[in-house]
């Protein structure tokens, strides 16, 4: 899994060399900081109101054969059936189905057609709408079946920015950055939206560092008291991470997973509920788990959000796109792979020592 990749960054920068054995010892230590199970349901997660709105969150598909086909219906099943959320985000590395399973539109590039597929799933498996963007597997040709996967938008006055990189090097894990125009258009959603509590959306988690840009997006993030918290999947266990105001989200995945899950976010004044639905093998069902997490709404940020949810709901506003293009394969990047074992040396330093104080 990818937070095996991060802490062998670290000891690898270290000066330390291990084999198998001891990369799974890493993955089953990095485990212990996944959300633990609470004995008891707290206090704040049984507001008294009824949420503005809800939304579904999935991260990490990894529909590559007919096990992970099952688990991915399983949980669309489940949100359809019995969640029936306003939203469903949908965060990366989404379907890698081999050619053999798509007899479609065999005159298209492989990636394409991976695309088509999954959109024709999602419509006949998932409620309402759904916002989607690529992860750093099977990208390509994702703009020509889903259109643009940078985009800004409200839901009862919470702000939400969808952003994915532009570039990226092949076989090396983490090795993706920025366009300018892309920072340049972040800064403008931001700016715009100033008075507004907003969330992130990524495919890779900015704390920890998971790709050359991260420390880019922190740093916006940290300048910015409206941005409460950021989304992202990516490495495939249930995290949390806080950077001065805001908390890194860290979605687990559904499929390649020792734990398949996904999350559901409750929108409040006050708050942002997210619960945790586990896959439950010998029920063949997802879940709810006794786990709970939250983010607060600043009092300042409160002012301009509904009192309530109206009787049909809110509607997605001001919708802002940057217009799609395709990703970039730049070989140069995997020159650039060892920066990020200094970046999650800083990770695993600044996180040890700010518990210690």
């Amino acid at each position: 899994m990818k937070i095996v990749y991060l802490l062998f960054l670290f000891f690898a920068g270290a000066g330390i060399s291990f084999g198998q054995n001891a990369v799974n010892s890493l993955f089953q230590a990095a485990r212990q900081f996944e959300i633990r199970p609470m004995a008891e349901k707290p206090a704040w997660a049984e507001p008294e109101t009824s949420p503005l709105f809800t939304v579904a969150w999935l991260s990490d598909l990894h529909i590559t054969d007919d096990t992970s086909e099952k688990l991915v219906r399983a949980a669309c099943q489940r949100i359809r059936d019995e969640l029936k959320p306003d939203l469903t985000f949908i965060t990366g590395d989404n379907c890698g189905l081999p050619e053999s399973r798509l007899q479609e539109h065999p005159e298209k590039p492989l990636g394409w057609r991976r695309h088509l597929w999954l959109k024709n799933f999602l419509q006949d498996e998932l409620p309402g709408e759904y916002v989607l963007i690529p992860g750093d597997n099977w990208p390509w040709d994702f703009e020509k079946v889903f259109g643009a996967d940078k985009r800004s938008f409200t839901v009862a006055g919470f702000q939400f920015i969808f952003l994915t990189p532009d570039q990226q090097a092949l076989a090396k894990e983490g090795c993706l950055t920025f366009a300018e125009d892309t920072l340049a258009w972040l800064c403008e959603q931001i700016k715009a939206n100033q008075d507004k509590p907003t969330l992130l959306v990524m495919h890779e988690p900015v704390w920890p560092p998971c790709f050359l840009d991260a420390p880019k997006i922190r740093s916006v993030a940290d300048a910015n008291a409206q941005i409460l918290g950021v989304l992202g999947g990516h490495i495939h266990l249930d995290l949390e991470f806080t950077s001065k105001h805001w908390k890194q989200w860290c979605c687990p995945a559904i499929g390649r997973s020792h734990n398949p899950a996904f999350k559901r976010l409750q929108f409040y004044r006050e708050q942002i509920l997210m619960t945790s639905y586990e896959w439950h093998p010998d029920k063949k069902a997802f879940a709810q788990a006794p786990k709970w997490q939250r983010i607060e709404v600043p009092e300042k940020y409160r002012e301009n959000l509904p009192p309530q949810r109206p009787d049909t709901g809110f509607v997605m506003e001001n919708l802002q796109e940057m217009s799609p293009r395709p990703r970039q394969k730049n070989p140069q990047l995997a020159g650039r792979f060892a920066e990020l074992s200094s970046l999650n040396m800083n990770f695993m330093l600044e996180t040890a020592f700010g518990a210690m104080f």
